[in-house]
């Protein structure tokens, strides 16, 4: 799925940690203030490492 239908109810503004796992299997970690920042850290890390926007399992605030 998307990061942002993912994200629903997890990520707020104010800033926080969060846990993307993705791929069945894998995860990252990205700090970020809103969901616009996370959106775009998460695009960057995609497009580095060839990895599909749609393919988030999971957002979680650590």
């Amino acid at each position: 799925m998307t990061l942002g239908k993912a994200a629903v109810g997890v990520v707020y503004a104010g800033g926080g940690t969060y846990n993307i796992g993705f791929n069945d299997g894998d995860e990252t970690q990205f700090d970020a203030c809103n969901l616009q920042e996370l959106l775009e850290c998460w695009i960057e890390f995609c497009a580095e490492n060839g990895f599909q926007t749609n393919s988030v399992d999971y957002v979680e605030r650590a």
